[in-house]
């Protein structure tokens, strides 16, 4: 299948010479792991890039494009758009890195800073002055999945739905709370914390597997977890930033050199067109949830910083993981926390790095 995928676009290109002399029509495959309406990312690599791709292509050079879009596992799973953009199942893959515990482990930094700030526009900020100071953020794209890194994007701010009433940290003592990736470490030494998925979530409340999620307060109504849990905790665990949106190599080299300049100053724009849809949607979040009739709450700042104080020693401990992988972890946590602070924003406790 993968030989056959490849065999198609270069006979595309053949045909048409691919030359910037001559117009040619592009055919590109352009997908994800997650459906297109319900997160951030994916909604504007369907509403914004897709579309914004083709219409820059054909109105600023000579050629044609044709977009295939196959997100939510027509081609590959959450777990799977690094390889499938690797090995040619697609050209164009936005991938959600929390997915990737090992490849993109260091791209789940901004997990490693619990209650950084809570507005996507800042950590999307932050988020790129880090990487544009930190190229091995990136470097392994290329060295070992064959492909380029075009950018970054966000993902809401985190809080917590449950099916129980509570406010301040240690009244999670004994409680299952779910989650997917570092971000369980955000709950430790109070709830007990469950590995699992937001499409699991739904039934594994519901059955008593778990009692509440690790969630952004769009997501809590778009699985409606509201019916199953009706509390949403603000907590403000942060808005975070580990999507990517990266094209197989074989197929931008191929591409005329005018067509890879339109893909590369898109892939650098979607991380604040995403920015704003991520904060948009926070916003609308919290107002969906109270029209549903959700018992939403904000933790106060007194818990907030309790709660802060209780995980002092999670992010050293992840950046000396960093460090024994060879990246400069230390730095890149320090470096991005300062880049917060430059923003405005006040940590409710001063984390150390060693």
């Amino acid at each position: 299948m993968k030989n056959i995928f490849r065999l198609l676009f270069t006979f595309t290109f053949l045909l048409g010479a691919a030359t910037s002399s001559n117009a040619i029509e592009i055919k590109l495959r352009v997908g994800s792991g997650h459906p297109t309406g319900l997160l951030g990312y994916t909604k504007t690599a369907h509403e914004w890039f897709a579309p914004e791709l083709k219409k820059r292509i054909e109105s600023q050079t000579k050629h044609t494009v044709v977009i295939q879009e196959l997100h939510a596992g027509q081609v590959a799973k959450v777990t799977e758009v690094l390889e499938a953009t690797r090995d040619g199942l697609l050209d164009i893959g936005f991938t959600c890195l929390i997915f990737e515990p090992s490849n993109g482990f260091v791209n789940n930094f901004t997990l490693m800073v619990p209650f950084s700030s809570p507005d996507a526009k800042v950590v999307t900020k932050a988020a790129i002055k880090t990487y544009e100071k930190f190229p091995e953020l990136t470097a392994y794209f290329e060295k070992d999945f064959n492909q380029k890194f075009l950018g970054g994007s966000c993902l809401n701010n985190y809080g917590i739905g449950t099916n129980f009433k509570w406010s301040k940290f240690s009244d999670l003592k004994g409680r299952k709370i779910a989650g997917a990736g570092i971000n369980l470490d955000w709950i430790k030494g109070g709830a007990t914390p469950v590995a699992s998925n937001l499409n699991k979530a739904y039934q594994s409340i519901q059955t008593g597997v778990y009692e509440g999620y690790l969630s952004a307060s769009p997501w809590w109504y778009a699985f409606k977890l509201n019916e199953v849990a009706p509390y949403y905790t603000k907590t403000d665990f942060g808005a975070q930033f580990f999507n990517s949106v990266s094209i197989n190599m074989d197929t931008f080299k191929k591409l005329p050199k005018e067509v890879q300049a339109i893909v590369v100053q898109l892939g650098k724009e979607w991380a604040m067109v995403t920015a704003e849809v991520c904060a948009k949607n926070d916003a609308m979040g919290i107002s969906k949830l109270k029209e549903l009739g959700v018992d939403v709450s904000v933790i106060s700042e007194k818990a907030k910083k309790a709660w802060a104080e209780s995980l002092k020693d999670f992010p050293n401990k992840m950046a000396q993981e960093l460090n024994k992988k060879g990246y400069r972890g230390s730095e890149i946590l320090k470096f991005y926390m300062a880049e917060l602070e430059k923003q405005g924003h006040k940590f409710p406790y001063k984390y150390k790095i060693n």
